[in-house]
């Protein structure tokens, strides 16, 4: 599967070379992007490099099992030191992953860039963006093989966790041969999938079924764009004692909607921004093209976006202030 075969061994070099690294997910982070995060810092690790994991918020408690998670730190004064190589990973752009405003040319050497978006707008000196691939931790599983790395469990762990959430559990138009002989191969090394299971499929909190229950109850129609669509509101997070990444599963579930080309979700958060996901399974529309006109990005079929404002209800429809 991978290509840019230049890239990938410049990216060798370079971590072999490099002593301090700074490793960055994407704000509000997802499974994918801890799980490739998580795999990178444990190979770093066994090759005694000095770094550091960065992610501008703090990641959802139920991912406490993935290895290293508490080595992450949404501490913006790591910035401001110096390091020999920065990886941002998962992300399709600097704002998207949170450190546009953070990252200082002269306090790093060189900024690589491992991503699977098609909307990827190559920001690094070094890029490995493969759109072909299911996630970013089936990249960074398919290096490890490249390269002859002995992956262990807990690796292994990571690197299916990632794959696992960003096929939508082998469900969605992710779901290729490579992304199912991936997750074959790390069962086999000892992935630990019961565990997966447990805190990410069936962990579901009373308050996270309650406000996914307001989404239901408010899913509308809208037959001028064929499109689906519910929202959550800040008050419904707080009501429903629920975190904000509670609604993160919605618009995968609600992409099994039948009679509608493609669905969305909007939710409110807690810094006065409005995120929203997008999801299709047709292959005549491209939501990443829709949301990039939000300043967002993704794939064909899954992509997602924020706006800054509120969500109000006003004589029987909802917008967005």
């Amino acid at each position: 599967m991978l290509t840019n075969l230049g890239a990938i061994q410049k990216i060798k070099q370079l971590l072999s070379d490099s002593r301090r690294i700074l490793l960055v997910t994407h704000q509000n982070p997802d499974g994918d992007g801890l799980g490739a995060v998580s795999a990178l810092a444990q190979y770093l690790k066994k090759l005694n490099k000095d770094y550091v994991l960065f992610c501008k918020d703090e990641p959802p408690a139920n991912y406490q099992f993935i290895p290293l998670f508490h080595q992450l730190t949404a501490d913006p004064a790591v910035f401001s030191r110096p390091y020999d190589l920065v990886i941002v990973m998962d992300a399709g752009d600097l704002k998207y992953a949170g450190i546009d405003d953070l990252l200082q040319r002269d306090k790093f050497k060189t900024l690589i860039n491992i991503d699977h978006h098609l909307s990827n707008n190559h920001f690094g000196d070094v890029n490995l963006v493969l759109p072909e691939a299911s996630s970013a931790s089936e990249i960074i599983y398919q290096l490890f093989r490249l390269w002859k790395v002995t992956v262990d469990k807990d690796m292994a762990t990571a690197l299916l966790n990632g794959i696992v959430f960003d096929t939508g559990v082998f469900s969605n138009s992710g779901t290729t041969l490579p992304s199912l002989q991936a997750a074959s191969h790390l069962l086999n090394i000892g992935a630990r999938h019961a565990q997966i299971n447990k805190n990410i499929l069936r962990n579901k909190s009373l308050g996270l079924l309650k406000l996914w229950g307001r989404a239901f109850e408010r899913l509308e129609y809208n037959p001028g764009y064929d499109l689906a669509f519910t929202v959550i509101t800040l008050k419904d997070i707080v009501e429903c004692g629920a975190e904000p990444e509670s609604a993160s599963g919605l618009s995968n579930f609600f992409n099994e909607l039948a009679g509608a080309k493609a669905v969305m979700v909007l939710v409110e958060q807690p810094d006065g921004a409005i995120k929203g996901s997008f999801r299709t399974t047709r292959d005549d529309v491209d939501v990443a093209r829709l949301a990039k006109t939000l300043g967002g990005g993704g794939h064909q079929k899954a992509a997602g976006f924020s706006v800054s404002g509120r969500l109000v209800y006003n004589e029987g429809r909802w917008f967005i202030d």
